[in-house]
């Protein structure tokens, strides 16, 4: 594991597609929050209760690491193969879905994920502090993912430490927001993963109506669906 660390490449990189670096984003890389530590897959449990790697709490997210992202630029999410489309890849999920900057053929920008095997993928966030408000908050509702690694304490112990390092580079009341639900004790809530799916009790920091109320701030109104074309189609 490398992760983003190199800011002067990657603002060239999104200047050659046309794709701002978000102030946020590049705060994130300057103050070395993208980067994985040597000894993180040895010592990770440790790493994420402290001083974790920006999102490391939260559910099947990786950073890319500058190569990686040029890679994808140049070998798949090429504008002339995606309708037109740009985007400024920062990380990626384990199924290989990539997490990205957006600027639409139309002119509207935002933050997504690009799906690998979908031939539309949405941009639900109009800006990459948005996706990591969202993102945090959904792992407050439901921190389950670290279920098999934390004890519940401990998992909380993750997001807080997260959210810590990620707190001072958001707005004020943002940053207080996030900090102000991380700090309450974990307790164990009901959620429902769809319409169709059985209730099932996670550890959680917030309840699922404080969850709706609070990442509706954060969320486009409606998801703004793209045409995507897998990388084997390109």
């Amino acid at each position: 594991m490398g992760g983003l660390q190199d800011l002067t490449g990657f603002r060239e990189l999104a200047e050659e597609i046309g794709v701002p670096v978000s102030p946020i984003l590049a705060d994130c890389i300057e103050r070395g929050l993208t980067v994985y530590p040597d000894d993180f897959r040895d010592n990770y449990k440790a790493i994420l209760q402290s001083r974790p790697p920006a999102l490391a709490s939260t559910y099947d997210f990786e950073w890319t690491g500058l190569d990686e992202a040029r890679t994808l630029c140049e070998e798949w999410l090429v504008p002339s193969s995606q309708d037109g489309n740009a985007f400024l890849p920062f990380g990626m999920s384990g199924a290989g879905d990539v997490y990205a900057l957006i600027r639409l053929v139309d002119g509207r920008t935002g933050c997504g994920v690009v799906l690998h095997d979908q031939d539309d993928s949405e941009m639900r966030y109009g800006s990459f502090e948005d996706f990591v408000c969202a993102q945090l908050l959904d792992t407050l509702h439901d921190l389950s993912h670290l279920a098999d690694d934390f004890d519940m304490d401990a998992a909380a112990q993750c997001v807080r430490a997260d959210i810590m390092r990620l707190a001072p580079l958001l707005p004020g009341q943002t940053g207080m927001l996030l900090m102000g639900a991380a700090s309450r004790e974990p307790f164990s809530a009901a959620i429902q993963r769809g319409p169709k799916a059985k209730p099932e009790q996670v550890p959680a920091l917030i309840t699922a109506k404080e969850h709706a109320d609070l990442i509706a701030r954060f969320l486009l109104p409606a998801p703004v669906t793209f045409n995507t074309t897998p990388p084997w189609e390109i």
